[in-house]
């Protein structure tokens, strides 16, 4: 018995397009300056007595309080969380001149929060806020031309956003003092997918290279996992695998199932100096719970063969089922041996057959010299010798030995029906 070896046609799983996540934790990063900052009491309250109390208060101080208590019902601070409390008061202040809020109406309207979801609504929006150097803004525009929302896509317009949301820039605050804003690193991010797939510029893989970088940088796991990919192939970049290890060890240690399973796969395939299956069987593990069931495969052949493990056919059965959903024909095969032969379960003619049959459609060659067998002995289904030699003809065309000597041996048989050829002796 023969199980197929899948360090030979190992394949690393990929990230292409990957950011979903639109609401962005704010990356402001305040300069030293001198204009006045003041919060509620301050500005309300100024010498201890109320503003409003005689002294009409500036359209500022009232698009600022109106923010600020939008905020809180955002939020949920100090204010019972409210969205149309929200959505009302960020209007308001976004009429009455404060920019800023504009950000904060693009994302109601972009999650329909306190409305209906409107994303032409947030588009528009973000593009107000986007006029006062909002990077979040940039950020999301970005993201809805590159894949249609509210719009269709355009990638030279995406980007142009990328670019815009990826610089430092100066911005005013709430308070109309100057601020430092440090760009998003998702921005570099995508503008690294852009240059390394040539969507809405021209494939570049230096400056791929450069920008993931810049991303991976700020611990971005999914930078990070596309900087292994390339250290390995050499694109845009001198080959270097321990630096690229490095890296797929940073994004799995934040929990990227890919890197989990790309890192697992080294581990027990990679060069012997790096290998160690204890730590591939434990990687492996963590990329099954992340959904990939090209891990749970992996774990199915190292309980099959006690690597990284003690060797359990029980344990080797479940990771395979559980793999053969992801259509792995390796899957199908090694489900065949198990039911075959009757390794931690009992013998299934039945299930062997149709799991060498799924096996044998991938064209792999030891599925096809079983089922040449199952129709030989014909123990199970009806004995046919001639499906069992189209079978074994198959295996030895690719590369099957033993198929080629149960052909030979096939043909030294004389025919079922020898006995129509006899001539009658009263002839």
């Amino acid at each position: 018995m023969t199980t197929t070896n899948r360090g030979q046609i190992m394949k690393f799983n990929k990230i292409t397009l990957a950011i979903s996540q639109l609401l962005l934790i704010s990356t402001l990063s305040h300069a030293d300056t001198s204009c006045k900052q003041e919060n509620f009491w301050q500005s309300w309250f100024p010498e201890g007595e109320f503003v409003g109390f005689g002294k009409i208060p500036s359209v500022d101080k009232v698009a600022k309080a109106q923010y600020e208590f939008a905020q809180n019902y955002h939020r949920g601070n100090i204010l019972t969380k409210d969205y149309s409390r929200a959505l009302d008061l960020f209007q308001r202040a976004a009429n009455n001149g404060l920019t800023q809020a504009h950000f904060k109406l693009g994302l109601l309207n972009h999650y329909g929060q306190g409305k209906a979801k409107d994303l032409s609504e947030a588009y528009v929006h973000y593009e107000k806020a986007a006029e006062q150097n909002s990077p979040e803004a940039e950020f999301n525009l970005g993201l809805m031309n590159r894949y249609g929302l509210g719009r269709p896509k355009n990638m030279p317009a995406a980007y142009e956003w990328f670019s815009k949301s990826a610089q430092a820039k100066t911005a005013m605050n709430i308070d109309k003092c100057e601020i430092n804003l440090s760009g998003v690193k998702e921005s570099q991010f995508n503008l690294a997918q852009m240059y390394h797939y040539g969507l809405g510029i021209k494939k570049d893989m230096v400056k791929a290279v450069n920008m993931y970088e810049k991303a991976a940088a700020y611990n971005m796991k999914e930078a990070q996992f596309n900087l292994a990919k390339l250290l390995l192939s050499g694109e845009g970049i001198k080959y270097d695998f321990d630096r690229a290890m490095e890296n797929y060890k940073l994004a799995a240690e934040q929990g990227l199932a890919e890197a989990q399973l790309n890192l697992a796969q080294m581990l027990h395939y990679g060069p012997s100096y790096f290998q160690d299956h204890f730590a591939a069987y434990n990687w492996y593990q963590k990329a099954a719970k992340g959904g990939l069931s090209e891990a749970e495969f992996n774990l199915g052949l190292m309980n099959h063969y006690g690597r990284g493990t003690n060797q359990n056919y029980i344990a080797a059965l479940g990771h395979y089922i559980k793999a053969k959903n992801a259509n792995i024909p390796e899957a199908y095969l090694n489900l065949g041996f198990l039911y075959h032969y009757g390794l931690g379960t009992s013998i299934d003619e039945k299930k062997a057959f149709e799991y060498f049959k799924e096996a044998a459609r991938h064209d792999l060659p030891q599925a096809q010299y079983h089922l040449g067998l199952l129709y030989q002995d014909g123990k199970w289904l009806l004995q046919d010798k001639s499906q069992s030699a189209y079978w074994f003809d198959k295996a030895s065309k690719n590369g099957i030995q033993e198929a080629e000597l149960m052909i030979q041996a096939l043909a030294m048989r004389e025919p079922e029906d020898a006995d129509l050829y006899i001539v009658s002796p009263e002839r």
